[in-house]
């Protein structure tokens, strides 16, 4: 491993209530050995250490989704866009696949959000129908408070145009 650094979850700027998710236990179950040795590291903070392990090559959704993840929970919301539109988003469409899972399309949303694409995180959110899942609601609950912080002519534009404000919710 390249580094021996250990990231601690309060470097990100999230609140521990707006974390990325983790895959359910069903899909943790059949990850491969190296994947679970990765989750792990996440679980105990060492999301550089996690991030250096997982392979750079593959295309396997789980692995993208895992590197995504350490970037998020490193606070690279912009970088860890990239890995999750490929697996999340249907291209010709540029909606949210159906086929994906909602960990994956939950985590995509806040990659978006928080990663200065603030509208379209919440298109991808529109797109979850999982009201009842903690993540979500701690999204929304994010962007309701974000946009009550902005002044009532940013605001409007925001709500009439889609057009966020430069600084964009941290």
């Amino acid at each position: 491993m390249a580094t021996t650094s250990k990231t601690t979850s309060n470097s990100s700027p999230l609140s521990e209530t707006v974390k990325p998710t983790n895959a359910n236990p069903a899909v943790f179950a059949k990850l491969d050995s190296r994947l679970k040795q990765v989750k792990l590291q996440i679980d105990q903070g060492n999301y550089q250490r996690a991030f250096d392990a997982i392979p750079n090559n593959s295309s396997d959704i789980e692995v993208l989704n895992c590197r995504a993840v350490c970037l998020m929970r490193m606070g690279k919301f912009a970088q860890a866009i990239v890995p999750l539109r490929s697996i999340a988003l249907n291209t010709s469409t540029f909606h949210l696949r159906p086929d994906i899972h909602d960990h994956i399309k939950i985590n995509f949303a806040i990659a978006l959000f928080f990663g200065g694409e603030p509208a379209g995180g919440l298109d991808a959110l529109a797109d979850i129908s999982r009201e009842d899942d903690p993540q979500v609601q701690a999204l929304r609950a994010r962007a309701k408070a974000w946009s009550a912080s902005m002044n009532w002519l940013k605001r409007f534009d925001w709500y009439v145009n889609r057009v966020a404000p430069k600084i964009g919710p941290t």
